[in-house]
């Protein structure tokens, strides 16, 4: 924890949030804030200075978020760049994909891909797929059983302390079970390392003890992959009882078995089909295209309101393409295209450089006009 080592860690919490106006003082008085922030570290002086709550709605699901200033988070980021994500990863499977290094959501579902290939070239489509989820599981982590589990891993007695003192933290959560001593902040990269780890014992029980190949876990959503559908629930079973010992529990309407023959499951919001040619499918669930078709609605109402920005509105919904894009909905993305600009068009018309997308662009007198490429050829034809 030292002073170069804060003032790097300040710098990067700063990416991404400068819009924000804590975020722009930190930044201008950063080497004021990183002495500031050494000196109660050096001296064991540091006081916590709260979470700052609010909820948001993801996917129609309410969640509430305890998010950290930024100060906190430059503590943090500090500790795990430099210790937390190292001494904890060492003991994690390959497949544990979320929040580190060259991982994250795309290899996942290249890790998923792979699994399926795997088990079609030996098995075809015989036997499925078995999903789990945990209930809670960010707000049911229980805070004597992960310093009993850092005690090991970390040796110098400051910097389990400072560790403590983070888990401690969360006691004043307004999602946290104080009574219980229970529950890790969402927006804290301290406690996604701590989600990563807790469930490890379930990871190398599927994997070493089982000898599962086709298993892979993205932070609280995971699967196994068996031509045994008899197997698959024996293991559904014991990771039932293999979660009561950890003081956690399983999700019991998102842990389902599907067999692979003419059914598709939904993992990580795509819908993905194994079929008779081994050919793997993925394309985007139902429940993502309606809820992107609803933000298009609601951000037109805010937008005539004044409530939100335009770049803001591209900047949504270009993150929605970035996901859409690593599935085979083509159709289905030129589709949304079609409908986002049109209900954007005067927006779009005034932007410097065409809007990113599957429709045809054209530069008029009046702007960026968007046609599909079929009904400009169409045209072109005619002419």
């Amino acid at each position: 924890m030292s002073f170069g080592n804060i003032c790097k860690a300040g710098k990067s919490c700063c990416d991404g949030a400068r819009w924000k106006t804590s975020t722009i003082n930190f930044e201008t008085n950063l080497l004021g804030e990183a002495q500031a922030t050494y000196d109660t570290l050096h001296y064991g002086k540091r006081v916590f200075k709260g979470f700052h709550s609010f909820a948001t709605v993801e996917h129609g699901k309410v969640r509430n978020i305890d998010a950290l200033p930024i100060q906190e988070r430059a503590i943090q980021k500090c500790l795990c760049k430099n210790l937390l994500t190292e001494v904890y990863s060492r003991s994690f499977i390959y497949d544990n994909s979320a929040s580190l290094k060259d991982r994250g959501m795309d290899f996942q579902l290249r890790r998923l891909r792979k699994h399926l290939q795997d088990h079609y070239r030996r098995y075809g489509t015989e036997g499925g797929i078995y999903q789990f989820d945990f209930k809670n599981y960010f707000g049911s982590l229980p805070h004597e059983e992960i310093k009993r589990r850092a005690r090991k891993k970390i040796m110098d007695d400051r910097l389990y302390t400072l560790f403590c003192d983070f888990v401690d933290d969360f006691r004043l959560m307004k999602t946290a079970d104080k009574e219980a001593h229970r529950g890790v902040g969402l927006g804290s990269e301290v406690s996604q390392i701590i989600a990563l780890d807790y469930a490890s014992p379930i990871d190398h029980y599927v994997k070493d003890v089982r000898g599962i190949h086709g298993y892979g876990r993205y932070m609280d959503d995971g699967y196994v992959i068996s031509n045994s559908l008899e197997e698959l629930e024996d293991i559904k079973r014991n990771l039932y009882r293999l979660a009561e010992a950890l003081g956690i529990a399983m999700s019991d309407k998102k842990n389902i078995i599907t067999p692979f023959r003419h059914h598709s499951f939904t993992f990580l919001k795509m819908r993905v089909t194994l079929t008779e040619t081994g050919k793997v499918v993925m394309k985007l669930s139902r429940k993502s295209i309606r809820a992107m078709r609803r933000k298009m609605d609601i951000f037109r109402r805010w937008m005539d309101e004044g409530r939100m920005g335009p770049e803001d509105v591209f900047q949504s919904y270009q993150s929605w393409r970035a996901h859409a894009k690593r599935c085979n909905s083509y159709d289905t993305l030129r589709a949304m295209d079609e409908r986002f600009t049109r209900m954007f068009a005067e927006e779009l018309a005034g932007r410097r450089k065409p809007f990113p997308c599957t429709m045809k662009a054209t530069r008029t007198g009046c702007g960026w006009i968007y046609r599909r490429h079929g009904a400009v050829i169409e045209e072109e034809m005619c002419a």
